[in-house]
């Protein structure tokens, strides 16, 4: 590598990191190489971290110009597609509206007429819920009634009936005192009014059965409807989710149809002003790369002064440690090599 490749490489790193203040004879150094230099244009001699800033400036300058070119050609570019090709694209998306929205409109008349036969099953079910109402009540009833007259009969029917012929058949055929036949007596007749008691019980109870049958059929019924309803409430359900997927997709559609339209409608409105700032960036930018230039050149002599003044620093210690030690690094006797204090 160079000397004035090396310089390059520093003074690129030295845009962003610090350096040590230079001596008055490095200044000076830099100075008369300055002067030897032919500079085309003017411009203020600037402090090493002045330079710094300024470069840094001026490159940050000549990036953001760059990237603002970029993107207005790429903005021209895009204006100057051809209109056609937004008209496409619009009229597609009109298109593929069109295309969806009597599906929108079938998935709209389905879910509807789903809803008016919930409706009417609704009702239905409501009305056979009146009757099962009607019905728990009759039950209710003749089961108090039931519970009464088994209270009142106090046992089955065939213990009673049992109970009742064998105090018949006391009453009527044995030969007992008077006192007891009239405690027989007493018995059959409350006997009689227990049977009696347990008959009724169980003609309610038969009745109760019947009721029973007559609601199951009912509740049956109930539920046969429920099914019905939850079916075409999930076929609504998802007729209603499809129709309004289509419709969000249509909304969508429609308001990328109008970007493409607005884009088609103004289309060619901001081109001359982009050219414009193309006209001021193209005129400004060899200006700021010249300046760039002038400045880089007047860092390399910095830098050329600061290695200067190192090796120098280098030179007087390898000297010493040749006369000291007679042995020297590689670097070292370049070094000496390069500054002719050893010749071969």
């Amino acid at each position: 590598m160079t000397e004035e490749a090396q310089v390059n490489d520093k003074v690129k790193d030295q845009i962003t990191d610090k350096s040590p203040e230079l001596t008055d004879q490095s200044v000076n150094q830099v100075e008369k190489i300055e002067q030897t230099e032919d500079i085309s244009k003017s411009y203020t001699k600037l402090s090493e971290r002045e330079l710094k800033e300024k470069i840094n400036q001026l490159r940050q300058r000549l990036e953001q110009n760059d990237r603002e070119l970029k993107t207005i050609f790429r903005d021209i570019s895009l204006h100057n597609e051809g209109g056609q090709d937004l008209k496409a694209k619009r009229d597609g998306l009109n298109e593929r509206v069109k295309e969806l929205s009597p599906k929108a409109a079938e998935l709209r008349k389905k879910r509807d007429e789903a809803n008016s036969k919930i409706a009417e099953l609704k009702s239905m079910r409501e009305n056979l819920r009146g009757k099962g109402k009607e019905f728990n009540e009759k039950i209710g009833g003749l089961k108090k009634t039931r519970d009464e007259l088994n209270t009142t009969a106090r046992g089955r029917l065939e213990t009673l009936e049992k109970a009742y012929m064998e105090e018949l058949n006391i009453f009527l055929n044995a030969d007992i005192p008077l006192e007891h036949e009239l405690n027989v007596y007493d018995r059959l007749q409350e006997l009689s009014q227990r049977l009696e008691a347990t008959k009724k019980a169980n003609a309610v109870h038969g009745e109760i059965t019947v009721e029973y049958d007559r609601a199951k059929e009912i509740y049956t019924d109930l539920d046969s409807l429920h099914v019905q309803v939850q079916t075409l409430a999930q076929e609504s359900q998802k007729n209603h989710e499809e129709m309004i997927k289509i419709y969000n997709e249509i909304d969508t559609l429609r308001k990328e149809a109008d970007s493409y339209h607005f884009q088609l409608t103004e289309k060619f409105k901001n081109i001359s002003p982009l050219r414009k700032k193309i006209s001021a960036l193209k005129n400004e930018m060899p200006k700021l790369r010249d300046e760039l230039g002038v400045y880089i050149e007047q860092m390399k002599g910095f830098q050329l002064a600061k290695d200067e003044q190192k090796n120098e620093g280098k030179r007087e210690l390898a000297k010493e440690k040749l006369n000291k030690k007679g042995r020297l690094s590689l670097d070292e006797f370049r070094l000496l090599v390069e500054s002719k204090d050893i010749k071969l």
